[in-house]
């Protein structure tokens, strides 16, 4: 059964991230990593110990509300805030962000809702000064709190499904994914004749996050196998177009992309059991793998996204005939 306040906490949480944590912090500290270097520090020890009882933090419940409440105490020093602060942010967020993924167990309308009303608001304000962000980081943060308090009352059958073991490969495709939107993203918004998300475009960008929303909704076990190939193949597409300078098309394809491929990543994660895998996983795909993809585009090294996606795409397609020649051997016997 669909849960709208649950929706709410997850999509509140989400916009956060997208907003204060990925643009608007970036932004404030104009893209100096030394400025706010314990933000992914404190993300990256949360993720590692959120598997672990602190006293009285001995469940999900208890666990998620104070460090969403640590999160909400911090953004009241936004935008000037220190190391320190920062560091009790990535705290925070290092934590909340593999309890909050594990408690979308099987609740894939309330992902795709969610995400599809994060997307769609994060375009409709990115233009919005991040120095001015203040209010909206308190307002996301305390609507989130207030949600997690009724977390317990969430119907238990739904989480009650088979858990999903991820292959190696699963998990680098999806932190290379992430290297490929970080680089792209960053590159973009310092460019000065394509940045999409601050040009007339952005109406388009807003419809094509829903519509590739839905589509991986729709799809989500159609074309299960085919996933990781479609995700590459329109990354290609999205770097091809940059080269391109298509802005129209490429608010087209890239918005698509980035709805697909983070409602795939959002699917597979929650269908692990483990709490402590799941935390490293979320190092390596997201504090890793984003960072790096922030660092590659502050370098201008925007080709190694390109590199990447020729060797991933090269694995797809083995991959795809692979399959196909196995089928065929199949059916003849």
């Amino acid at each position: 059964m669909f849960n709208a306040l649950f929706t709410l906490f997850v999509a509140s949480e989400f916009c956060y991230y997208l907003l204060i944590a990925q643009t608007g912090i970036v932004e404030v500290f104009h893209s100096d990593i030394q400025a706010f270097f314990t933000l992914p520090l404190g993300g990256v020890l949360g993720s590692l110990l959120v598997y672990r009882s602190f006293g009285i933090l001995d469940n999900d419940q208890k666990k998620i509300s104070f460090f969403i409440a640590l999160q909400a105490f911090c953004s009241l020093f936004y935008p000037s805030m220190n190391l320190v602060i920062l560091g009790i942010l990535g705290i925070s967020l290092g934590m909340s962000a593999p309890l909050l993924i594990k408690l979308t167990r099987g609740r894939y309308t309330e992902i795709a809702v969610a995400l599809g009303l994060t997307y769609a608001l994060s375009t409709a304000l990115f233009t919005y000064e991040p120095i001015l962000r203040g209010n909206l980081a308190i307002a996301l943060s305390f609507i989130a709190l207030a949600c997690s308090f009724f977390i317990h009352l969430l119907p238990k059958h739904i989480v009650e499904i088979e858990s999903e073991r991820l292959s190696i490969y699963a998990v680098l495709s999806m932190a290379v994914w992430a290297f490929l939107d970080a680089n792209l993203f960053e590159t973009l918004s310092r460019s000065s004749d394509i940045s999409i998300w601050r040009a007339e475009t952005w109406h388009i960008i807003l419809v094509f996050h829903v519509v590739g929303m839905a589509a991986a909704y729709f799809l989500r076990d159609t074309l299960k196998e085919h996933h990781s190939f479609i995700i590459v193949l329109l990354f290609a597409m999205s770097y091809m177009l940059y080269a391109a300078r298509e802005a129209v098309l490429l608010s087209m394809v890239y918005p698509f992309v980035i709805s697909y491929y983070n409602f795939v990543i959002m699917k597979r994660l929650s269908r692990l059991g483990n709490l402590r895998l799941l935390g490293m996983i979320m190092v390596f795909t997201g504090w890793i793998a984003g960072g790096g993809g922030l660092m590659s585009a502050l370098g201008g090294y925007t080709y190694v996204g390109v590199v990447m996606i020729c060797a991933l795409l090269c694995r797809e397609i083995y991959n795809f005939f692979y399959q196909t020649s196995q089928k065929r051997i199949n059916n003849v016997q």
